[in-house]
């Protein structure tokens, strides 16, 4: 009674691999190749305004409601969070964010530094795969 959900975006998946226990790929936001963001030197984002449709219906196709388990999965655990907070404001009652994200936080120091290699999902030897299956990944109507 549990939906497992990676919010990262598509491209993320795509380099990065992703869980293999997830049920479903329903991006929080989506690269905006059309904007740049000068301040943090990359593509600005842009929200998926069907987030919260989109998890409803994926709890709809494996037969749960909004009082079973919903667990969010981003890159570092921020944008899973903010996740959570919209799936709350929608009526969700269990809904949670894996802390550490798929990769996790960045190394302060030592030769890895700079680089997500403490703590996350993948870093902790949880499963995952760069083997992506067609059936769980998000596509744009």
């Amino acid at each position: 009674k549990t939906l497992f959900i990676d919010t990262r975006t598509p491209g993320e998946l795509n380099y990065l691999g992703a869980a293999s226990v997830m049920d479903a790929h329903v991006p929080l936001v989506f690269m905006d190749t059309a904007d740049w963001n000068d301040k943090k030197h990359r593509y600005k984002r842009a929200k998926n305004t069907n987030f919260v449709a989109d998890i409803e219906g994926k709890l709809k196709q494996k037969g749960l409601t909004k009082n079973d388990t919903v667990i969010l999965m981003c890159r570092s655990g921020k944008r899973s969070a903010k996740a959570v907070n919209m799936l709350a404001e929608a009526g969700f009652t269990k809904a949670y964010s894996v802390v550490d994200g798929y990769e996790g936080d960045k190394a302060k120091e030592g030769d890895h530094k700079g680089q997500r290699t403490v703590n996350g999902w993948k870093n902790t030897d949880l499963p995952w795969t760069y083997s992506l299956d067609k059936d769980y990944m998000y596509f744009s109507e």
